[in-house]
């Protein structure tokens, strides 16, 4: 019969073997360029929706459009962006978890580029 401390030493071994898997160097070659890639269509969509005269979705741009200009939204974005890169690669090496929030990260921008496509299209 098991003790409690053999309970919790069985699922901290546990816990440790999950957090420790690793991801490729293929994978994540391909999270970073779909991270990159879905970044730079939204802004390309983005900047192509204003031309014709639509109104930003989000909320924080929309503001800084209307008081410092397209550009500087770019600028903010390229920036952030660079950080988050940055970040990725400083601290992707000891944790797993990183690469997979980048992943859902650019499924959620890919999802905004293809609403700025359909908001375009009609």
């Amino acid at each position: 019969m098991l003790g409690i401390g053999d309970v919790g030493s069985a699922l901290s071994r546990r816990g440790k073997i999950f957090g420790k898997k690793d991801v490729s160097t293929r994978k994540k070659a391909i999270i970073l360029g779909g991270f990159c890639t879905a970044q730079l269509l939204d802004v390309t969509t983005t900047h192509i929706g204003l031309s014709q005269g639509r109104q930003e979705l989000n909320g924080a741009a929309a503001w800084i459009i209307a008081h410092n200009g397209e550009l500087a939204v770019y600028g903010l974005k390229l920036g952030l962006v660079g950080m988050l890169v940055a970040f990725l690669l400083l601290y992707g090496r000891r944790s797993s978890a990183v690469w997979n929030a980048y992943l859902i990260a650019a499924w959620i921008t890919t999802f905004a580029v293809i609403n700025n496509i359909y908001r375009i299209l009609n």
